[in-house]
């Protein structure tokens, strides 16, 4: 399946229906990739098989077969498929448990956790009986998405997970669920600034006064949280973004090299064959066969 985000890296949640708002994602990151983006549904994610990293403006972390994780709402993140990794991602607004406005559910489980905005990932290991019992459930409540009819058992699944969440976080300490606010909020802005204007040259001034900060604070910014510069990561967006169109179209190399802001052809095959190891005819020409 393909992730579909939009400029200010919000994913846009495949599936969700206001009626039911849960879904299931099973994804395999050989063949999808989760670049940076934030929703504002909740997540639990458990890994099926493999190893990934996750990473955040704040933190990054590995998980591997077996093992699981919660995402907060509003979270900047992306996914690193370190060796063939397939995950279970557990889609579901608040409302799903929470049922309508300032309901007891919604103020006194859900809002402690939401309003949190220290608490961005817990981790579930199996390292204590309740990470054990935390994975058990949500393999669980994997296998029952392939049955007809489990909306309720679904929901009451789930409500038993977040009880298992809230358990475990009292046991952390403050340390372990820190994030910087500030720091996500900056880099958010300098991100959908790159991503809104990729196709024309941008300075390291422009994508600093995006966010209002000093060039120095944007390399601090880039560099603690997507562990890049800010033309590295440019250059790693044109490049996804020619993956799109070398996939999705029959236009030639050098308009997609102009579209994406590379200054002619030959310099995006280059940089292309530099990042992905093939010329972009090459790849296209696999992606075609594939479909």
């Amino acid at each position: 399946m393909k992730i579909k985000i939009a400029s200010n890296q919000m994913e846009e949640i495949q599936g969700l229906q206001s009626e039911y708002p849960y879904t299931l994602h099973r994804v395999n990151l050989d063949y999808t990739s989760i670049p940076w983006h934030w929703h504002e549904e909740l997540e639990f994610i458990y890994v099926t098989e493999g190893e990934l990293r996750l990473h955040t403006s704040a933190e990054s972390y590995a998980f591997h077969e077996g093992e699981a994780f919660f995402m907060n709402a509003n979270v900047l993140c992306c996914l690193e498929n370190v060796c063939h990794c397939s995950v279970e991602s557990h889609l579901f607004d608040a409302i799903f448990l929470g049922g309508h406005f300032k309901s007891i559910f919604e103020t006194k489980y859900l809002n402690p956790v939401l309003q949190n905005k220290k608490i961005e990932v817990v981790a579930f290991r199996g390292e204590t009986e309740t990470q054990r019992k935390t994975v058990k459930n949500l393999r669980q409540l994997g296998i029952l998405q392939n049955k007809k009819d489990v909306e309720f058992q679904t929901r009451n699944l789930l409500s038993v997970i977040w009880l298992l969440l809230l358990e475990e976080i009292q046991n952390l300490d403050e340390k372990s669920i820190s994030s910087n606010p500030l720091h996500q909020e900056r880099l958010l802005t300098m991100l959908s600034y790159i991503h809104e204007n990729y196709a024309r040259k941008l300075t390291l001034e422009e994508i600093a006064q995006s966010a209002s900060v000093s060039k120095r604070e944007c390399l601090r910014c880039f560099q603690n949280g997507v562990h890049e510069s800010p033309f590295e990561y440019l250059i790693n967006y044109r490049i996804e973004r020619a993956k799109k169109l070398l996939e999705s179209t029959d236009i030639s190399v050098t308009e997609i090299a102009l579209e994406t802001g590379f200054s002619n052809g030959a310099y995006f095959s280059k940089i292309f064959r530099r990042e992905c190891g093939q010329t972009p005819g090459s790849y296209r020409g696999e992606r075609k066969k594939m479909v």
